[in-house]
């Protein structure tokens, strides 16, 4: 029951995480906010409810009756720290704005009144030229292969993994609206989500 509860819960969060980057959500918060104020406010405000809804998440998940599943030892135990290790250096490898990311160097502009900058040219070198969406992977590399897991832990684990990969979808839909035909060539090119290719993708590319 204790690992329904904790799907659910995480299930709630996808929901209300994929509307709040929902293209229709979008439209109305430039609509109540107008585009200085959007540019301004608009990822800050997502980074503090994002925040507030995961922290919300855990500590219901914590709250909930738990028993250990296993705890690896030995080589079982070094193979998933290493698997770990390659997921943190996936997230190192990858470039990224922190502060950009959680909105404060948009604020910043504002404040500084400067105008706000429109979206760079696609990014398609270091971690990227691996996967299309390193930082989802490199996240799910580490929660998925924690060498100690309780049954909530590992129910947590896989439903937020699931997210991220679903999550690719609706972010690579924003990405082709901004990006266009790069972006397109790019899918073509590069994995989505685990470093190789489907043979049968390999065999078209080979023939085009």
């Amino acid at each position: 029951m204790e690992i329904a509860k904790t799907v659910l819960v995480w299930a709630a969060f996808a929901v209300f995480h994929s509307l709040t980057v929902s293209e229709g959500y979008e439209r109305t918060a430039r609509r109540a906010m107008g585009e200085r104020g959007f540019a301004a406010f608009h990822r800050l405000l997502f980074t503090a409810y994002s925040a507030a809804a995961t922290g919300a998440a855990l500590l219901y998940v914590r709250s909930l009756p738990d028993a250990p599943l296993y705890r690896l030892g030995g080589w079982g135990r070094i193979a998933f720290h290493a698997v770990q290790l390659a997921g943190a250096a996936l997230l190192l490898w990858t470039p990224w704005d922190f502060l950009e990311f959680v909105g404060l160097r948009q604020l910043l502009r504002h404040l500084r009144g400067e105008a706000p900058e429109g979206p760079g040219p696609l990014f398609t070198g270091k971690a990227y030229a691996v996967v299309r969406h390193p930082l989802y992977l490199g996240c799910s590399l580490i929660l998925a292969f924690h060498p100690t897991q309780t049954q909530n832990s590992l129910a947590s684990a896989a439903a937020v993994v699931a997210y991220f990969y679903v999550g690719t979808f609706f972010e690579e839909r924003r990405m082709e609206r901004r990006y266009g035909e790069a972006y397109r060539e790019y899918r073509r090119r590069v994995p989505r989500f685990l470093p190789f290719r489907r043979p049968a993708t390999v065999l078209r590319q080979r023939r085009g």
